[in-house]
């Protein structure tokens, strides 16, 4: 099977750099399934041409190669139920042996793994369903030159930071639903956490009235630890819990960036997924949160302002991490006088990642009864369900399939 690549893209060199470097690194992917399709083509963006993104499976690679080479590395499909081995090994004789070799299957047995990457020399073995964060982490680094470990990231809890482009998004409430959503997607325990220090919305939204202990907390991180926390977080759910703060106006809150970092990391001590709704602008002393964050959702509107942010939040978050971890939702798509779909990805440069409608006063009276939104709009769940299933992963299916999906996720 296909040895490393002799020639990586030095880290931190961008793809456009690495071309007018001359290092070759071209990636021809066989996929099927436009789910897979999209989760490819966003989480190896970063590849930008150098990507050659085809359907098909990894018999239309075989055919590929036996009248043409890529420069790097290749990305094939092995069909649900298709005996690997000996597909595989034909590609071996057509492949030059210093191609990489990464598959995507349905198979999500652990020996089915073993037999791929240890056996066979397969470099990764992804199982479907994918989702872009798995992408970046597993596979762009690979293709990127960065080599086969994944780049140094704190331990802990998945945190997932959502903010608004602008004012009046929905941002809280997204945040909110979302996090109902992972708790009861997952085993684990969730916190949902509201960095509006000042205004915040999130308790008002589930009649919750919090203590000062979160501004506390900010303004002096030794006063945080794992008793302090649990006596600050209030309980929603069995394993969700909020973590606010409702500060007026007038007061002296004086964040530090220490206070910050020391909360992110009780927190990833304590949880397995923690969802920040944060300010935008983000204040500078907030910086650290979006380098723990696995991913950033932005939370937008079909107006030019917001379109306009957008693009902005991505700079900076590409600026501070070096990786597009965006996921754009798009709230209200169909709000009268609104921008039309087209106006909008034109803008964007891609589709939204979510879209969500509007779902009218029905929205508004959860907030009133202090309730999910999902609790009282349960079709919220399933247009949510994309973003939920980006985060958390797809639903377990079964036992012979839990080992590895963790694996993965």
């Amino acid at each position: 099977m296909p040895a490393p690549s002799r020639n990586p893209v030095p880290t931190g060199v961008s793809p456009s750099a690495a071309s007018s470097l001359g290092i070759g690194r071209r990636v021809v992917a066989f996929v099927t399934g436009d789910a897979t399709m999209a989760s490819l083509r966003s989480g190896l963006a970063a590849l930008g041409h150098d990507l050659d993104l085809r359907q098909g499976n990894i018999r239309s690679a075989i055919r590929y190669f036996e009248k043409d080479t890529p420069g790097q590395a290749i990305i094939v499909d092995v069909a649900d139920g298709e005996n690997a081995q000996p597909v595989l090994d034909e590609l071996a004789r057509v492949c030059p042996s210093d191609v990489r070799v990464f598959v995507i299957g349905d198979n999500t047995d652990i020996s089915f793994y073993r037999l791929l990457v240890r056996d066979l020399g397969v470099a990764e073995y992804l199982p479907k369903p994918l989702t872009r964060d798995m992408v970046q982490r597993l596979l762009l680094p690979h293709l990127a030159g960065a080599g086969v470990e994944e780049p140094a990231a704190p331990r802990g809890g998945h945190l997932v930071a959502v903010c608004g482009a602008r004012g009046g998004a929905g941002t809280s409430s997204i945040a909110l639903n979302l996090a109902c959503e992972i708790a009861g997607r997952i085993k684990g325990h969730v916190a949902l956490v509201d960095l509006h220090i000042q205004g915040g919305e999130i308790a008002l939204m589930l009649a919750q009235r919090p203590g000062p202990g979160l501004r506390l907390a900010l303004e002096d991180p030794r006063r945080l630890d794992g008793l302090f926390l649990e006596r600050i977080a209030i309980p929603i759910r069995p394993r969700l819990r909020l973590i606010a703060s409702e500060e007026s106006f007038d007061s002296d809150v004086t964040i530090t960036q220490p206070g910050v970092m020391r909360l992110l990391s009780v927190l990833q001590q304590r949880f397995n997924h923690i969802v920040a709704d944060i300010p935008m602008p983000l204040p500078a002393q907030m910086a650290p949160v979006l380098n723990f964050a696995r991913q950033v959702v932005v939370v937008l509107t079909p107006d030019v302002a917001s379109l306009r942010d957008t693009q902005s939040i991505r700079r900076l978050v590409s600026g501070a991490t070096g990786t597009d971890r965006v996921v754009t939702v798009l709230n209200r798509a169909d709000m009268k006088g609104g921008l039309s779909r087209r106006q909008i990805e034109k803008a964007l440069g891609a589709p939204p990642d979510v879209v969500l409608p509007d779902l009218g006063r029905r929205m508004l009276e959860a907030i009133n009864l202090g309730v999910p939104a999902i609790e009282h709009l349960p079709r919220l769940r399933r247009h949510l369900a994309p973003l939920v299933q980006e985060i958390a992963g797809p639903p377990e299916s079964g036992p012979a399939s839990s080992w590895l999906r963790q694996v993965f996720r």
